[in-house]
């Protein structure tokens, strides 16, 4: 079975996907909220209608606005936390794939075995990738100027790692 990857889903998809968890959210806190704030000795008929939702999105008594509102106000964060998360996934990870298409070959190998590796030193890459020194030294001084990488010296060698904004 295929494990759901959030970032592959598509603008459409995630909005359902934030509407369902929403009026999820809505129909659970309302039947929290309405089994607390009810009164526990009412009709049968009454007890059933309840059960059966005839308070849902009803504003005719105070208490079923207050019932309503409180879940709706829950809804409505609900769906917005879930919509700062569904969107904030494919922030990071769509530049990163706008900016690849701008390199070469060569940059796009160095650029992703150091997005895998978070942090690596250039002697590791060397080896990592079997080039020569002066191919990775070059590849690198190229997307250093760019502002992709940064390097830090570390003895003989650089510490390199992505620039923050592709992290």
């Amino acid at each position: 079975m295929k494990k759901l990857n959030l970032k592959e889903v598509d603008n459409v998809s995630r909005i359902a996907l934030i509407i369902l968890v929403a009026i999820v959210g809505y129909f659970l806190v309302f039947l929290v909220i309405n089994s607390l704030l009810t009164p526990k000795q009412i009709p049968m008929m009454q007890m059933m209608g309840r059960a059966m939702g005839t308070n849902i999105m009803n504003f005719s008594t105070t208490n079923s606005i207050i019932i309503n509102l409180i879940s709706l106000v829950f809804a409505a964060g609900l769906g917005f936390f879930a919509s700062l998360y569904l969107f904030g996934l494919q922030s990071k990870d769509k530049e990163y794939s706008i900016l690849r298409k701008a390199l070469s070959e060569d940059e796009k190998v160095i650029l992703d075995e150091i997005k895998k590796a978070d942090e690596i030193t250039q002697d590791s890459l060397r080896f990592r990738l079997d080039w020569s020194k002066a191919k990775v030294s070059t590849v690198l001084t190229n997307l250093d100027k760019r502002n992709l990488i940064q390097r830090e010296r570390i003895g003989k060698t650089y510490k390199v790692y992505l620039q923050k904004a592709f992290k």
